[in-house]
């Protein structure tokens, strides 16, 4: 079997050549803004899934006490899966303004860990100082949501 690698190496170039244009061309043209992506069950869990965008890291066992407090018994699997199931079960601006709650007082027990440390030890304050930014961040999104829940439970009542 005789496999000449300089005419796979081509065919794989012209693929990605192909590819990054496709790219390209839906970066151009399919630009939407970054809460409008999906629902918001994917901004959700697209925010608090990645602590770099939540600030906090919310554990299986966080996930399952949030879902608790809002009176939601998940299964304990993948994290996405527990948020999705969830969010799914959530169908007013109440509900969703309960989960908000059970997920800013999760946050908030992270955060208070975060300022004991950085009262104990004053040059972590650079590593903690934008995580506890990129929570609030993420609780301006869910605010917007809870908002957006509002605003079309209003419409339906109409």
């Amino acid at each position: 079997m005789d496999i000449n690698f300089d005419d796979i190496k081509k065919e794989f170039d012209a693929l990605k050549a192909v590819q990054d244009i496709k790219e390209e061309s839906c970066d151009i043209s399919c630009e939407a803004g970054e809460d409008e992506e999906g629902g918001f069950i994917e901004t959700i869990q697209k925010y608090m899934l990645a602590p770099i965008k939540c600030g906090v890291y919310f554990s299986r066992l966080d996930i399952k006490v949030i879902g608790l407090m809002i009176g939601e018994d998940v299964q304990v699997r993948q994290r996405k899966r527990m948020l999705r199931d969830i969010l799914r079960s959530i169908t007013n601006t109440e509900e969703m303004q309960a989960f908000v709650d059970a997920v800013n007082k999760t946050a908030d027990e992270k955060i208070a860990v975060y300022r004991q440390l950085m009262e104990m030890f004053p040059h972590s304050k650079d590593i903690f100082t934008p995580r506890i930014d990129q929570n609030e961040k993420f609780r301006k999104v869910l605010d917007k949501i809870v908002k957006d829940f509002e605003t079309i439970e209003s419409e339906i009542g109409e």
